[in-house]
């Protein structure tokens, strides 16, 4: 298994860290049975990568042998938001599941103690073929006896069908909604369309809502994308760089 160094994790607020922890034994409450956890949202920059992130440490920090699976494969921005690095050349999800190279050469063992990550390398214009082949059941079937816990990282709802089609694969999934940023209506039915897979809604993050003014500053520095879903990769109408 290779090695991963991290250098982009931050240091958490109290009122951050202590919703995050929180979130952790909440969802320690869903059964034995829930071990792969799909995270997803209904738009982009809801901060839905900075919990999972977030809440993979945390799982971590507590004995939990954890996976982190970035499957985001058309757009995303986890390895640089987090300054992700590896002494040899890195390989992520799309080489594995293009059967390029081998599950052990996928998965990185981080310096985070009990922290392991699947990353995106490579961005695929159109990921729908890899992600309903049988190598990534196999991948999830492999790891399912090596790790307590999976989390699945996925594109938001509202932009394309990948997060439905990995809900196929969940114990369950979580839903991150920004305070005062998406309707209810909008929520709704990206509740609507969860509880129509296979895999149960645990619950809903509501985020930026009532943490203090240094935490929100920091929280929204970290979790936004610079570029947006849909910079060139067919999620909706680009967007410029602010």
């Amino acid at each position: 298994m290779k090695q991963m160094t991290i250098d982009g994790l931050p240091h958490l607020p109290f009122d951050v860290a202590e919703s995050l922890n929180q979130l952790r034994i909440n969802l320690g409450f869903s059964g034995e049975n829930i071990k792969i956890i799909m995270v997803t949202s209904s738009t982009p920059n809801e901060g839905k990568s900075f919990v999972s992130v977030n809440l993979w440490r945390m799982m971590a920090n507590v004995g939990n042998r954890v996976l982190l699976i970035d499957c985001d494969l058309r757009n995303s921005e986890m390895v640089s938001q987090y300054q992700m690095r590896s002494d040899e050349e890195m390989y992520g999800i799309v080489h594995y599941l293009a059967a390029k190279i081998g599950l052990n050469d996928a998965i990185y063992e981080t310096n985070q103690p009990n922290g392991y990550i699947i990353p995106v390398t490579t961005s695929v214009m159109d990921p729908t073929i890899l992600l309903e082949s049988k190598r990534f059941q196999h991948m999830l079937d492999e790891c399912k006896r090596e790790f307590d816990y999976i989390l699945l990282d996925t594109p938001p709802l509202g932009s394309v069908a990948d997060a439905l089609n990995l809900a196929t694969y969940a114990d369950g999934s979580l839903l991150v909604v920004r305070s005062g940023l998406v309707p209810r209506k909008m929520v709704a039915n990206s509740m609507q369309l969860l509880r129509r897979t296979e895999a149960p809604l645990l619950g809903v993050v509501l985020n930026r809502s009532t943490v203090s003014r240094k935490a929100y500053n920091y929280y929204y520095r970290y979790s936004r994308y610079g570029y947006g879903y849909g910079y060139g990769y067919g999620y909706g109408k680009s967007k410029k760089k602010k």
